[in-house]
């Protein structure tokens, strides 16, 4: 019966390390500022961002210094 468990529980523990799904997670940073044709800050303004691959959008808003 142990050796049952044991076997499990080490296919299980590979399945989890060889499976790409798992560590396929990232993250990401933008950062700027938003500015007009006169390079004056553009506070409030609404930024989308789209990853191309999935169609995932992230939305900020810029704050008083156009961040």
């Amino acid at each position: 019966m142990k050796r049952i468990w044991f076997v499990l529980v080490l296919g299980l523990v590979g399945i989890g390390l060889t499976c790409p799904n798992i560590w396929a997670q990232a993250t990401a940073q933008i950062s700027g500022t938003v500015h007009d044709q006169s390079g004056a800050v553009l506070p409030g303004v609404e930024v989308t961002a789209t990853q191309t691959e999935t169609g995932i959008t992230r939305t900020a808003v810029t704050n008083e210094t156009g961040s």
